[in-house]
């Protein structure tokens, strides 16, 4: 199976295999409590919030000169946000579909190229989990899981949601929290990590257990913290949602919907000082009053928005069901858009491998004159899948021809040419792609697969090394890079690179171990 293709992002994406119930987005700057187990920099992370200001939507942004700064430099933010990605990739929470990550990405690049004041780096990716959430992390990271993007209705309300994280970032939560944590010797970590996480499950006998030994005002502390946060980032998220052209009213429309989806798990059975973010209500109103002061405007919407909520859709629950799903919503014409129903059932069908009925689909789709990526991919993938490597390799070539920049096919291609014995091409194409994008370990992978069939030891396990760095795997990288440095069929200039890599990622883990102990 092609590395980084949908039912391999099923496998190693943390999915569930149930319906969407949990609802848990209304964004506490952290991903799920469940991640909490690995004890680093995503621990620390996960439990950090902080103060805000109240503003109005004209507000002028606050410049942020306070104690934050230097307690928390952007450098460190961007490392410990980076050991905390490379945490989640190594858990298997990173949703493993570069379409799908690709979109988050350049919808938030449309955001941030609206604000041109935002100067600070960011990445977006998919989390492979059903529950509604979404999280900010030093550094820009911002993770969305795709039950989040499955509840939007439309790409302004999934805007909205990116400008909130965003927001959340640039007004430095993260760096505030910690500094406020100085100056008021907060509860424990443990203490606190345990009165969350019974507070989110609406637990008030483990809620009241997990505060004894704590004091109960500094747990209220923190969570009016945490209401402020989100207030803040709604007001400020709200500005660049809209200099970036989207529609001011999304992001009450969306809190509305959440409200109703959650009503049942906002019972009230949760004391009032223990919610990790203000009543759902109180921000639909906030949101809604933002928007009634600028005109209503219809935003453009893209088609990738539907495509991809179509292939996140192809992946809950049984692949029987998904099928049934889509057969169901187009017999019913319950669409917006027949071509990208039909895309979502060609997806569903690949997962049941019924190769053939999802070619026929993807036939019908482009003899309506359909013209799209995803669908070149996807009927790729029908012939990777079902082992016609000729054919696949016609059609991803033909696809990449048209469209050079779509990440599905810079990893199909050269998927497909490996099996086709022809990794000189693939590892061609994969170090253009590398120069492009360092980070994606998955590409790195591919690029010592081909790197191996070339006999190329000391690339094979540079890129090796890479793509373990990459996935929280250090001491394996470590490992890879001292091969790499050893093997004889590079240049004194790449033995060099390797030998520097190999001494920069040790110092790194000796830090890492530092400052955990």
């Amino acid at each position: 199976m092609s590395q980084g293709r949908k039912l391999r992002g099923i496998a190693h994406g943390g999915i569930k295999q149930e319906p969407i119930r949990e609802m848990g987005y209304l964004s506490n700057m952290n991903p799920s409590i469940g991640f909490l187990r690995r004890g680093g920099a995503l621990a620390m992370i996960c439990l950090v919030a902080g103060p805000s200001f109240q503003l109005s939507a004209q507000t002028r942004l606050p410049e942020l000169g306070d104690s934050s700064g230097a307690l928390v430099t952007s450098a460190q933010e961007k490392r410990l946000g980076s050991e905390a990605m490379r945490e989640l990739r190594a858990v298997g929470a990173v949703l493993n579909d570069p379409e799908v990550n690709a979109y988050l990405n350049e919808l938030g690049r449309r955001i941030l190229k609206a604000n041109p004041e935002l100067r600070q780096s960011f990445e977006f990716f998919a989390v492979g989990d059903n529950t509604v959430n979404a999280f900010a992390m030093p550094g820009g990271y911002i993770g969305v899981n795709m039950g989040l993007v499955l509840l939007t209705q439309t790409e302004s309300e999934l805007a909205a949601v990116l400008a909130h994280e965003i927001a959340h970032v640039t007004q430095k939560h993260y760096a505030r929290q910690l500094d406020d944590q100085r100056k008021n010797s907060w509860m424990s970590i443990a203490g606190l990590a345990a009165a969350i996480l019974a507070a989110r499950s609406g637990n008030g006998d483990a809620v009241q257990g997990a505060i004894l030994g704590s004091q109960a005002a500094q747990v209220q502390s923190y969570l009016n913290f945490s209401r402020d946060n989100e207030r803040e980032a709604d007001r400020i998220g709200f500005q660049y949602l809209m200099r970036a052209g989207f529609d001011g009213g999304a992001m009450g429309s969306f809190m509305e919907r959440l409200q109703r989806t959650t009503t049942l798990n906002d019972s009230g059975s949760v004391p009032g000082y223990l919610r990790t973010h203000p009543l759902t209500i109180d921000r639909v109103g906030e949101a809604k009053a933002l928007a009634s002061n600028v005109a209503p405007r219809l935003a453009r919407e893209s088609e990738d928005y539907h495509y991809v909520r179509a292939l996140l859709r192809s992946y809950v629950g049984d692949s029987a069901d998904a099928v049934k799903h889509f057969e169901a919503v187009l017999i019913d014409r319950k669409f917006t858009s027949e071509a990208v129903a039909r895309y979502g059932l060609a997806a569903s069908l690949l997962r049941t491998r019924d190769f053939e009925r999802a070619k026929r689909e993807i036939a019908t789709i482009r003899a309506k004159g359909v013209d799209h990526p995803m669908v070149e991919a996807l009927l790729g993938q029908l012939y990777l899948q079902s082992d016609d490597v000729s054919g696949a390799v016609a059609q991803l070539e033909r696809a990449f021809q048209r469209y050079p920049n779509h990440m599905q096919l810079a990893y199909d291609l050269p998927e497909a040419l490996i099996r086709a014995k022809n990794p000189k091409r693939a590892l061609s194409l994969l170090e253009s792609t590398l120069s492009k994008f360092p980070t994606d370990p998955q590409l790195y992978a591919l690029a010592a697969r081909a790197s191996a069939d070339l006999g190329l030891k000391q690339k094979q396990h540079k890129n090796l090394g890479e793509q373990y760095y990459l996935q929280g795997a250090l001491r394996a990288a470590i490992d890879q890079f001292d091969l790499a440095s050893k093997a004889n069929d590079g240049d004194y200039y790449q033995a060099s690179f390797v030998e520097a890599r190999a001494r920069e990622v040790k110092r790194e883990l000796a830090q890492l171990n530092s400052d955990r102990r």
